[in-house]
């Protein structure tokens, strides 16, 4: 099978890192794969691992120009697949899928924010669209508010290396992360891995971490992100007095290694498709305290491999953090259960449903054709 991946994120975000762990699984398969991407992270790893990729770019999401474009190189390429991964590719990727005569089209959805709320966004859910893959179950419920024919929704989770040791080395050597704070040695670290931005609830993190310090003055904090949020997040931290606790540490290649060497992981989110860091903190063993929003649920059960608070709540977050840092025993019962079930979001079980639903939008084409 030949399929075309189109993607329009410029920077190194959980989507990309999913369009490369699919393409690379594909190809592993014997999958012929293009890449359609603007110059940026994901183009370059994908050419360096082999994939053919192409430097394409839009200027939003009617650019007829960008179309014509994508329409072209499908048209070269010759696939039975065109598999858009981010919103703006869902807007120019299915014209120009349905251009190029290409059998099916299939579109990531990995957020839940509502869709189809205006015009210009009812009009791109009526779209030609053989599979929406929706990557928890909460997505797939804003799909079918939003009116997506049930047929046309397929659960397909994010996928994540599962080994440890094949985690850390996915990323470069890590640092020591209480050396690159400053802070003590044993020092009791919440982290956070998550782009600053608005729907990742920061402020949220930051009032609770306020309310965490003042109880334990030995908890630091390490936000590992980058985003629009992170003027008003700064302001904000210094108002709180909270400096020398709250340490944002920007976007880092060495990601995962940090993550492993924190002593919780928390997720603020008040809207989360799943968040592939949730599963790689649970492949290394990392307790979570998170949101229960989206299709963090999907990941972690409340009280059995983590623990769950509600959105915007930064007392019910404090709260948890702090029993979190009290029990390292319970954290460690979390933690150790979370470790089997997250098994169920392997990268290869993630490419296998993606393959069985590409198949079957072939199959329910056929007829048609």
């Amino acid at each position: 099978m030949r399929v075309a991946h189109l993607d329009t994120g410029r920077t190194w975000r959980g989507g990309q890192a999913q369009v490369l762990r699919l393409m690379s699984g594909l190809r592993a398969r014997g999958h012929g794969c293009l890449l359609l991407a603007p110059e940026g992270p994901l183009l370059e790893q994908a050419r360096a691992l082999g994939i053919e990729g192409v430097r394409w770019s839009s200027l939003g999401e009617w650019d007829a120009v960008a179309v014509l474009r994508a329409a072209a190189a499908l048209g070269r390429f010759g696939p039975e697949v065109a598999h858009c991964h981010s919103a703006h590719a869902h807007a120019l990727g299915v014209p120009a899928a349905r251009l190029a005569r290409v059998p099916v089209a299939v579109v990531s959805r990995r957020v839940d924010f509502a869709v189809a709320g205006n015009p210009l966004s009812r009009l791109k859910y009526r779209l030609p669209v053989d599979r929406y893959l929706c990557i928890s179950r909460g997505v797939m419920e804003v799909m079918r508010r939003a009116g997506i024919p049930e047929s046309r929704l397929a659960l397909v989770p994010s996928g994540v290396e599962l080994s440890a040791a094949k985690v850390v080395s996915a990323g470069a050597p890590a640092a020591d992360l209480r050396a690159l704070l400053g802070v003590a040695e044993g020092a009791p670290v919440v982290g956070t891995v998550a782009a600053l931005a608005p729907h990742k609830d920061h402020a949220t993190l930051l009032r609770a971490a306020a309310l965490v310090v003042a109880r334990r003055p030995d908890v630091h904090f390490a936000w590992v992100g980058e985003g629009e949020c992170r003027a008003a997040l700064e302001k904000q931290r210094s108002s709180l007095g909270l400096e020398g606790h709250v340490h944002l540490l920007g976007f880092r290649t060495d990601a995962l290694g940090l993550l492993g060497q924190f002593t919780v992981f928390a997720l603020s989110s008040y809207l989360e498709g799943l968040c592939t860091s949730l599963l790689d903190a649970q492949s290394l063993g990392v307790p979570i305290v998170a949101t229960a929003v989206g299709g963090v649920p999907d990941v972690v059960e409340d009280g059995a491999t983590g623990r769950l608070v509600p959105e915007r709540d930064p007392e019910a977050l404090a709260r948890a953090l702090l029993e979190a840092l009290d029990r390292p025993g319970e954290c460690r019962e979390w933690a150790a259960r979370a470790r089997e079930s997250v098994r169920r979001f392997s990268v290869e079980q993630m490419v296998e449903h993606t393959l069985v639903q590409y198949e079957l939008a072939l199959r329910a084409r056929a007829p048609r054709a």
